[in-house]
């Protein structure tokens, strides 16, 4: 592709944008990129690894763990994996068959054959109904659909922006739910949905900037047991309750005091007094429960857990007892206190582990059984639920997948400042760690969210043929806390390339790897953080692989109101590049504003989602094009754009394929085959 450069100056920072006609979908831009696409889908389907790969990673496909069956009256919620197809089903035991409510496929056949993506189940108070949220086609403004569980008739759809995170709010009276919009002024607003029979219309409850700040993506209304009030939590990556709503009236006042810097979320005890973890003043937090009514004035909130050697990341009252998720050295710990705050027993759970469902779901809702999923680097997700009552832990079924010829083992590197940065080696227990071996590292670093000890399916493949998986916990992600996060965004947001470098480093340094035979991978904010390791960091790796990134942030999207909620999110992690102090940092680290002619640059797969709202393929455009102008090397850099798809796979066989593709490319330049190749 021919440069066409053309002078721009964005937050007073100038600078020569040589591929701007590939910003917008031309013609032109369109026909370069399906051709790029057709190029690197024929290279991973030429890969002998290509097959076996995608093979053993559909058998993989019910790792799960992200979502927990909910007990709702005397129902349980969950999905289920019924052959290719996904089902939500009601039962009346958690891991009972039960009956389908809703079934992907025959949504998928109902709105024309498009990829139906399943996302976010909420259950009402006692089970009557249940509302799920889905999408079409990678299309992040999706649809909520209520069904009622003992028919499983339809009762009603309503909007939803699924990207935003923000779940209905149920009464507990079963007759309806508030629910986060946006007024055409991009002013967030609760709006009722009634759902029982002769449910009443309610008044919307506009939230102006002065209250919730446009830049906070969704709400989510927590309803206090007896309906009277209700706290407005910000999602989908912090968690602060910012407004208390009257119920009554419809009045919305701030719930927290002025200048309150932190999260602070949780659940309500009664319907006066809701109990939160927050992390103001005290980095890993700590929990206490905060009057409804004096909310404002701190001098009135009561302390239950005081802030200890882990990172408080969760906390929600089942039954009589409080339950906090705590992360010591990246590993879940789970504590069941009293109301009093009085220590009652530690869960024993593996360690290093984590619960993929504890960070998804993470609003307690009235139930009287605690459930979560727990898994470990070499097993996949199992069902615990803790009867709060009488203390017993249930574990429900065994794992579907087990490493039992695996390790993991917890290290530290030290990055450029000082800072230690863990990560965990995953490999067979016949590969000699003295040696260096194909490595394949991921990270993610950003936008307070953990990386966790969990069962890396998609990475399976690699690890079976031998390969040495490294997963690495870098400052911006939320596994130490406020100050982990906010040292890896905005003007410190070069920490975090810092510490995969360092990370990179110390398994040289170790033996573990050397360059020639290390790969990268990362996904969104993690493709962001492999474009940065491929201009900052060439010489440290082989391979990178950027999963839906973004490679310009001077001009990440469209100023348009379809992604308004989009750019909000990156500004708070990224800054905004319209503010000149903004705008100059984010030069100095934005991966296409940086890449440099004559160097030879690693081999590079990136794959989009061609309806992805917020990492969208002009990004791959611009930078695959950049990169063949400047590249003195000789490995292939490809583009893979996924037609009618968004932010990721929709179904088993699509993501199967998806992960194929990178990482049969990964393993082919690294020298690693395929154990069933």
């Amino acid at each position: 592709m021919q440069a066409k450069p053309v002078r721009k100056t964005i937050g007073g920072v100038t600078f020569e944008d040589r591929f701007a006609h590939l910003h917008d979908d031309t013609a032109e831009a369109l026909e370069w990129q399906w051709k790029r696409d057709r190029v690197a889908r024929a290279a991973a389907e030429a890969s002998p690894n290509f097959a076996p790969v995608r093979d053993r990673l559909l058998e993989l496909a019910d790792a799960g763990g992200y979502f927990v069956p909910r007990k709702r009256g005397a129902f349980w919620f969950g999905y289920a994996q019924d052959g290719d197809d996904q089902v939500l089903r009601v039962s009346t035991e958690p891991d009972g068959p039960g009956r389908t409510i809703v079934s992907r496929q025959v949504m998928s056949a109902a709105n024309g054959g498009g990829n139906v993506m399943l996302a976010f189940v909420e259950p009402s108070p006692a089970g009557r109904f249940v509302a799920i949220a889905w999408g079409v086609d990678g299309d992040m403004m999706g649809t909520w659909s209520v069904y009622e569980s003992a028919t499983g008739r339809h009762v009603l759809d309503v909007a939803a922006i699924l990207y935003s995170g923000a779940r209905p709010g149920w009464l507990p009276d079963e007759s309806g739910f508030w629910l986060d919009g946006r007024t055409v002024e991009g002013v967030h607003e609760l709006r009722f949905v009634p759902v029982a029979e002769g449910a009443s219309e309610r008044a919307a409850v506009p939230l102006p900037e002065q209250l919730v700040a446009a830049k906070h993506s969704g709400l989510t209304l927590q309803v206090s047991p007896d309906g009277r009030r209700g706290v407005a939590v910000t999602e989908p990556h912090e968690h602060v309750a910012l407004v208390h709503v009257d119920l009554e009236t419809l009045v919305p006042t701030p719930f927290l005091p002025e200048n309150f810097e932190g999260e602070c979320d949780g659940s309500w005890i009664d319907g006066e007094t809701y109990v939160a973890r927050v992390n103001n003043g005290v980095p890993r937090g700590r929990v206490v429960a905060i009057p409804a009514l004096t909310s404002r004035d701190m001098a009135t909130w009561r302390e239950l857990v005081p802030e200890g050697e882990g990172f408080i990341g969760w906390a929600g009252v089942v039954g009589e007892r409080l339950y906090v998720g705590d992360l010591v050295d990246v590993s879940l710990r789970v504590r069941v206190f009293d109301l009093a705050g009085r220590l009652v027993e530690t869960l024993p759970l593996e360690n290093p582990g984590s619960s993929q469902s504890m960070l998804t779901e993470r609003a307690v809702r009235p139930t009287d059984m605690f459930a979560l999923t727990h898994t470990t680097f070499t097993r996949s997700s199992v069902l615990f639920i803790h009867d709060p009552q009488t203390g017993e832990l249930r574990r429900i079924g065994e794992a579907k997948h087990e490493l039992d010829h695996a390790i993991a083992e917890r290290r530290f590197a030290t990055s450029r400042d000082g800072t230690r940065i863990p990560y965990f080696v995953v490999r067979r227990r016949d590969v000699d760690p003295g040696r260096p071996q194909p490595t394949l590292v991921y990270a993610y670093g950003g936008f307070n969210l953990s990386q966790l000890p969990s069962f890396p399916a998609t990475h399976v493949p690699f690890i079976e043929a031998g390969g040495v998986f490294v997963q690495a916990s870098l400052r911006g992600g939320g596994e130490y806390g406020k100050a982990w996060h906010d040292g890896g965004r905005l003007f410190d947001k070069q920490n975090t390339f810092d510490d995969l470098r360092a990370v990179a480093e110390a398994l040289i340094a170790d033996g573990i790897a050397v360059p020639d035979k290390m790969a990268f991978m990362g996904g969104s904010n993690g493709g962001l953080l492999a474009g940065v390791a491929i201009v900052q960091q060439p010489d440290l790796w082989r391979a990178v692989v950027a999963t839906v990134p973004i490679f310009d942030l001077l001009e990440p999207l469209p100023d348009s109101a379809a992604v308004a909620g989009v750019r909000a999110i990156f500004f708070e992690d990224y800054g905004d590049p319209s503010q000149p102090d903004h705008a100059a940092s984010i030069r100095r680290w934005s991966p296409y504003h940086n890449v440099r002619d004559g160097v030879a640059y690693p081999a590079i797969y990136q794959v989009f989602g061609e309806k992805d709202l917020g990492c969208m393929p002009f990004h791959g455009r611009k930078f695959t094009a950049r990169l063949d102008e400047a590249n003195a090397g000789d490995r292939p850099i490809h583009l893979r754009v996924w037609r009618d798809t968004g932010h990721g796979a929709h179904d088993p066989a699509d993501a199967a394929r998806w992960n194929g593709e990178w990482l049969a490319f990964v393993m082919d330049q690294i020298g690693l085959t395929a154990a069933r190749a």
